[in-house]
């Protein structure tokens, strides 16, 4: 456990952090998300239905449109790669956007989904 911490711990300070994509013959590094991103991604991706798996969610997916904006927003933290990513194929974007979400620690994601939960609690709970 410690070798994979002392691992990923350097591999963040060297930036050899990421994944690559290859989407219409075009190589793409993804870095890991900031929260601009996740959230530009989330924004795209937020009206997927289906299981709580990350996975079979993804793999659903048919809509090339919200797919290329999600990845680009991964990529780029804008929309300015949509039209490249758009000429790919769903099963590449899909396949990028599985390899981008997996840079996202499931602990800090967890954390910062309860506390923004808690925010949104605090700001709609009326006052008596």
């Amino acid at each position: 456990m410690e070798k994979n911490a002392a691992k990923i711990v350097s591999s963040a300070v060297l930036g050899m952090d990421f994944r690559t994509a290859v989407i219409n013959g075009k190589v793409y590094m993804i870095s890991p998300p900031t929260i601009h991103k996740i959230a530009g991604a989330g924004y795209y991706l937020s009206g997927l239905k289906g299981d709580n798996d990350l996975d079979a969610v993804l793999g659903m997916m048919k809509d090339m449109g919200n797919a290329a904006h999600a990845l680009s927003y991964l990529i780029n933290g804008d929309d300015s790669l949509f039209d490249e990513l758009s000429h790919g194929t769903v099963e590449e974007v899909v396949n990028a956007l599985k390899e981008g979400l997996s840079l996202i620690s499931v602990e800090n994601f967890m954390t910062l989904s309860v506390s923004a939960r808690n925010v949104a609690n605090l700001i709609a709970k009326q006052k008596q």
